[in-house]
């Protein structure tokens, strides 16, 4: 599952995710089905709703995951992430471009744990 089709079932779900500040809000609870994944994606499905681009870094090597385009400064220099694709492997740290210097830490192993949610191990 990639952040873009989580936004689209917890929609047909009737959970109508919105923006409220820096958080997602739900119009009723996302079920338990959804409520997995999106505790690795919601950065992605924040980013999709807000239009901002979205960022991964791998915590190892501090370099950032994802296509790397000219301009930008420092971490975010280094491109964005695919909303409709699934997460690279290495990736650890997630945010939102409008969050500036805010990141999201996955938990530990979060690609073992949620291999649906990762390109292949290669």
């Amino acid at each position: 599952m990639t952040a873009a089709q989580l936004l689209a079932a917890l929609t047909r779900a009737g959970c109508r995710p919105t923006i409220d500040g820096p958080d997602v809000v739900f119009a009723a609870d996302p079920p338990g089905e959804l409520a997995r994944p999106l505790a690795v994606l919601l950065t992605g499905v924040r980013a999709l709703l807000v239009g901002q681009r979205w960022h991964g870094i791998d915590p190892r090597t501090a370099h950032a995951c994802g296509p790397r385009p000219a301009g930008g400064c420092g971490p975010l220099a280094f491109g964005a992430l695919d909303p409709a694709a699934k997460l690279p492997r290495t990736v650890g740290l997630l945010c939102v471009e409008a969050d500036g210097e805010e990141w999201d830490r996955l938990p530990p192993g979060a690609a073992n744990e949620f291999p649906e949610l990762f390109d292949p191990p290669p």
